[in-house]
């Protein structure tokens, strides 16, 4: 699903692409699409408006609107928004469609069903938004703040980092190749992690984050960007989704878990399932083969 890097380039290439541009028309093929009103309303509310700027906040993708008010689209599993021309029109799956003022389209398609867009004044835009938590690769997540928030809590450390109010826009594919870097298994608890570990893992999740935005996001099936190209990160990944394949850190064989509910891609000798802080007896005694 589009996570934090995917979202991000989209975002770009609609400030690239978009951004000035007025929309002649809406139609809402797909009604589902549509949160807080009747796909009508969504529909009027878009026309005539001129798309002014495009932001991200963690997984959402804001558009904003010369009227002062924001449409805002959360791509879920499989959400696409796709340039016509130049890509070719979609056939299927199309469940918004923005007529632009230069005789181009922006489809918005999701074979999955699962993209959801509402549209929210500032403030009530500023509500929706307020439990997310700091943008990962902003200055406000730091090692003192991951530390403080989580440092703490007997949770297993997966799905602490997932918790958007925690991480906003970190998903299940950055998390595993963060743990991963980080030498941390999913399973182990938050408390149990020594400031050297924490460390770590701040940096991972930056620099994981940040390759996923460098090679404008990964592709396994349905993720494209607004020209309908994929990403290639994928091509990149260690441990996501290599099951059986040799970790590239120590040769090992990548195996996959079940950790919070979520499908879990760890190496088990690079990420050892124990304590790391030498304080913990149960730690210790398996240290030392008791």
């Amino acid at each position: 699903m589009p996570e934090l890097p995917e979202v991000e380039t989209i975002k770009e290439d609609l400030r690239a692409l978009v951004t000035g541009s007025r929309i002649e028309r809406a139609e809402v093929p797909d009604e589902r699409l549509v949160e807080g009103e009747t796909a009508a309303e969504f529909a009027q509310g878009l026309s005539g408006r001129t798309i002014e700027e495009a932001h991200r906040r963690g997984k959402h993708l804001v558009l904003e609107l010369d009227d002062g008010r924001r449409a805002v689209m959360q791509l879920k599993i499989g959400g696409q928004l796709l340039l016509v021309p130049p890509v070719e029109e979609p056939a299927s799956a199309v469940m918004l469609v923005l007529y632009l003022e230069d005789e181009r389209r922006l489809f918005l398609r999701d074979e999955t069903g699962y993209t959801r867009a509402q549209l929210y004044t500032g403030e009530a835009l500023r509500e929706r938004l307020s439990t997310l938590g700091p943008e990962p690769l902003g200055d406000e997540f730091s090692v003192e703040y991951l530390r403080r928030v989580a440092g703490d809590r007997r949770a297993q450390i997966k799905p602490l980092i997932l918790d958007q109010s925690i991480a906003a826009g970190v998903g299940n594919i950055y998390a595993d190749e963060a743990l991963h870097d980080a030498r941390l298994h999913p399973r182990r608890k938050a408390s149990s992690l020594s400031e050297e570990e924490w460390e770590n893992l701040h940096r991972a999740i930056r620099e994981n984050l940040a390759a996923g935005i460098e090679y404008r996001g990964t592709t396994f099936s349905l993720y494209r960007d607004v020209l309908g190209r994929e990403g290639a990160h994928q091509h990149h990944l260690k441990v996501f989704l290599r099951e059986e394949e040799p970790c590239p850190a120590c040769g090992g064989k990548v195996v996959r878990e079940q950790v919070g509910g979520r499908a879990t891609f760890v190496c088990p000798a690079c990420q050892p399932e124990r304590p790391a802080k030498a304080g913990d007896g149960d730690g210790l005694q398996l240290e030392l083969g008791l």
